[in-house]
């Protein structure tokens, strides 16, 4: 008897993530994992320092501020992919799936497909460039219809 293909679908943003693969034998799908972000809401200000760091100049008494060089929000939802991608990872080394199918925004989307490793990208059979986080899993088939059309 030849083996059911076993494909999970992950549906992520930068702060939280729900995989899930189709059950067997009735319809409908099981959840596998459901990952969130610690700190998806934690304001900015509570993420770093209040105010930038200041300079003075070399010549004169003023001080200017200091731009911070990363967005304490774009670091946290690239940690959250790479936790993610890590995740995915691991699960590809262990045979745990044989194919992946990913929803995620555009941007999250490429930053995920970047972390996969070799094996595990190779493993992806579609993507979209779309939030589903929220959906209801009833409604999932219609999606993967609609992936499967284009």
């Amino acid at each position: 008897m030849p083996k059911h293909k076993n494909t999970w679908v992950v549906m992520a943003d930068g702060s939280r993530a729900v995989i899930v693969k189709r059950r067997e034998i009735e319809p409908g799908f099981d959840v596998v994992a459901t990952l969130n972000s610690a700190d998806a809401h934690v304001p900015a200000h509570l993420m770093g320092s209040d105010r930038p760091g200041r300079t003075q100049e070399s010549h004169y008494s003023a001080h200017h501020a200091i731009e911070p060089r990363s967005d304490p929000h774009a670091a946290q939802l690239t940690a959250f992919l790479r936790s993610l991608a890590t995740r995915l990872n691991d699960e590809s080394d262990a045979n745990a799936f044989d194919g992946l199918i990913l929803f995620a925004p555009a941007r999250a989307l490429g930053q995920l497909r970047e972390m996969l490793d070799e094996t595990t990208r190779a493993k992806v059979e579609a993507e979209a460039a779309k939030d589903l986080t929220k959906t209801p899993l009833d409604e999932l088939p219609q999606h993967l219809a609609m992936l499967a059309r284009t």
